[in-house]
């Protein structure tokens, strides 16, 4: 999977911010599986506008990782 990130440092919106940092996060730190949950939840209009009226925390929209069985 291949995905481009734009930031808008100039954004004058916090919560626009705080909505492309979580996308670059999931895609640095999760497998593929589990960012692509992350971001298609992030990216859904009403969940884009929950968290920034406030309805929603960031928190909300967590996604589940299971360690592996080794350990």
């Amino acid at each position: 999977m291949r995905l481009g990130v734009v930031f808008n440092h100039n954004s004058v919106l916090d919560s626009d911010l705080l909505i492309s940092k979580a996308v670059y996060t999931a895609l640095q730190t999760l497998d593929n599986n589990h960012a692509k949950s992350l971001v298609t939840k992030l990216v859904k209009e009403e969940n884009v506008q929950a968290l920034k009226s406030g309805d929603k925390k960031i928190e909300d929209l967590e996604v589940h990782v299971r360690p592996p069985e080794n350990m």
